[in-house]
């Protein structure tokens, strides 16, 4: 059998258990320092970056939201406003105009007093729920019940 000596060039050295071993105890203040130093540093870093990240946020906010639109968009709401408030052509046949959209809207109001709506519909009641009749039963008969399966 061949023991741990046998597999080695080199003879093993044993060393005693006491050789390694630290008596004194650890600098407790050393260690608290630089836990406490590294929870303000972390504070700190979180701070700055919120900071940094509100800057940036109110900053796209007042450019996306708050601020004035372009010309592009000022001239589009003209445009828009233009065409609800005047007559124009709408195809260049000039077979369709647009009117105002007052103009429309009492045009409308007036078409439905007057019962001319565009799409024809009349109010109606709704008829009375009606129990099917057996076959050959006399009208306003009660029905029958049905019988009760065995």
């Amino acid at each position: 059998m061949s023991t741990h000596d046998d597999l080695y060039e080199h003879p093993i050295e044993k060393h005693s258990p006491e050789e390694g071993f630290d008596p004194t105890e650890p600098e407790a203040h050393s260690i608290w320092g630089f836990t406490i130093g590294s929870l303000v540093l972390l504070v700190l870093v979180i701070g700055a970056i919120q900071v940094y990240f509100d800057g940036i946020w109110n900053q796209a906010v007042h450019d996306k939201v708050l601020t004035v639109p372009g010309t592009e968009v000022t001239g589009l709401h003209n445009l828009e406003n233009w065409r609800l408030t005047h007559y124009e052509y709408t195809d260049p046949s000039k077979t369709t105009v647009r009117i105002p959209l007052e103009q429309a809207r009492r045009a409308v109001l007036e078409d439905a007093k007057a019962g001319k709506t565009f799409y024809p519909a009349k109010p109606t009641e709704p008829k009375p729920e009606t129990v099917d009749q057996p076959a050959g039963a006399a009208p306003g008969t009660p029905a029958a019940a049905p019988a009760a399966k065995k």
